[in-house]
């Protein structure tokens, strides 16, 4: 096919691969909940490096008697599916952030 076939000498035709094309439409989707997803982090990053805070964490698991069994875990910022799977763990384990709130104020 010749280019005097296309429109405008096809100078504006441009094919961007699937992966770009999902990454695009879900950097747009996760900024209408981009504030949520920026405190479910910061609780995580909270939750995570600190031992007693971690152990906290995980008796509140048990009173909770959740049958899903793993834990949180942090996302990285460039990697949706991370995203995806700390958003996932957190809200299997929401009624545990609920309760943990009472044990540890901060």
């Amino acid at each position: 096919m010749s280019s005097n076939n296309l429109v405008l000498k096809g100078d504006y035709i441009h094919m961007h691969c699937c992966a770009h094309i999902l990454n695009l439409i879900m950097s747009n989707g996760l900024k209408e909940i981009d504030n949520f997803v920026l405190r479910i982090r910061v609780a995580v990053k909270y939750i995570r490096p600190s031992p007693s805070r971690f152990m906290n964490f995980k008796k509140c698991v048990e009173r909770q008697n959740i049958k899903y069994t793993d834990h949180i875990c942090l996302d990285v910022e460039t990697r949706r599916n991370s995203t995806y799977l700390m958003l996932d763990a957190t809200l299997k384990h929401k009624n545990t952030f609920d309760q943990l709130e009472f044990h540890d104020t901060k």
